[in-house]
Parts: structure tokens; C-alpha cells; sequence
């Protein structure tokens, strides 16, 4: 089976939609409690595109089967070089392929080619799958907040993890 990245479209709010909302609705691996309108992911492509990537991961048939992007780590100017990352891949997308490796890595290599210089990801405490796609892919842990977040009636922490993806001594943003 063959695999494709792509720019992400408004015309793929829908997919995007209905692959986080299985998280919303299912898992801790979110900690948003009720997925919005599609007409609100079509304005989050949009929006996020103006700063940082969003891509899509399709199928052969050209499904859209995952997703990530990047977006303001917190809302202060001096956190400009460093960005939170998202991923999410379909449930029902292979398992056992690389599929996340090689979208997460896309995303990175475009940030770093943007003039970014870190990126954070924020993980439920117990997404062991995803803990340990970002250590193998060299993210290190540097917090963890214990019982922070409250879904489902059970309480569960998050941790960061950061990568380094930029030179330091370039503290230029190219977007």
C-alpha cells in the first residue's frame, strides 16, 4: 500500500473531523470532551496554514487517514520559535507501518525548514503508543503534570516532551 503527505484543505475538515472526534468520544488521548463543527476545522486549516503546517496522510485511494500540524505554544511573542505539535491517525489506518513516524517527521522537517527551533508535544500520561513514538523519534520529557485533566470521570495527567529541530544560532523564521 502506498502512502501520500499532503497540504492539508478545508475540503478535509470533514475527515478530520470525524478522526479526532473518534478520540473525543472514545479515548483519553484528547482532553476535549465534545468534537466541533466541521465548519470549525475548515477554519482551523485555514488559520493554521498562515503560520505553521498542516498535512494530511491518505490512502492510495486518496482517503485521508491522519493528520498533523502546528500551532502557538502559548500566545507570548518570545515563544515564537517553538511550536506545539499535533498528530492523529485514523482508527482504522494500518498499524504497524510507520504511518505516524512518517507523518510526524514530515511535519517536523517543514518546521525546521520554517525557522523553528523546538517542538512540543503534550501527551496523556498513559498514551504509551505515543510516548513512545516521540522518544524514538528523540523527543525528551520535561514535565509532567499529574492529575490535570478530567474526562470521563477519571482524572489523568499529561506530559511534555520537547525536540530541538533548529539551530539555535539561526534565529530566523522563514513563514
Amino acid at each position: 500500500m502506498e502512502f501520500t503527505i499532503r497540504d492539508a484543505e478545508a475540503s478535509d475538515a470533514s475527515a478530520i473531523h470525524d478522526i479526532y472526534g473518534y478520540y473525543v468520544d472514545n479515548t483519553f488521548i484528547t482532553f476535549t470532551e465534545v468534537n466541533p463543527p466541521v465548519s470549525e476545522y475548515e477554519q482551523s486549516i485555514v488559520n493554521t496554514k498562515l503560520r505553521y503546517p498542516y498535512i494530511v496522510l491518505c490512502d492510495e485511494t486518496g482517503v485521508v487517514i491522519g493528520m498533523a500540524y502546528a500551532g502557538q505554544i502559548r500566545h507570548h511573542d518570545a515563544y515564537r520559535f517553538s511550536v506545539e505539535s499535533t498528530i492523529y491517525l485514523s482508527p482504522d489506518a494500518p498499524k504497524k507501518q510507520g504511518l505516524g513516524r512518517m507523518l510526524y517527521s514530515e511535519l517536523e522537517n517543514r518546521l525546521s525548514a520554517m525557522g523553528y527551533k523546538f517542538m512540543y508535544g503534550v501527551l496523556t500520561d498513559d498514551n504509551y503508543a505515543s510516548i513512545g513514538l516521540h522518544e524514538s523519534m528523540g523527543f525528551e520529557k520535561v514535565g509532567h503534570f499529574t492529575d490535570i485533566g478530567y474526562k470521563f470521570k477519571t482524572l489523568k495527567g499529561i506530559v511534555w516532551y520537547r525536540k530541538q529541530i533548529g539551530d539555535l544560532n539561526d534565529m530566523t523564521l522563514h513563514i
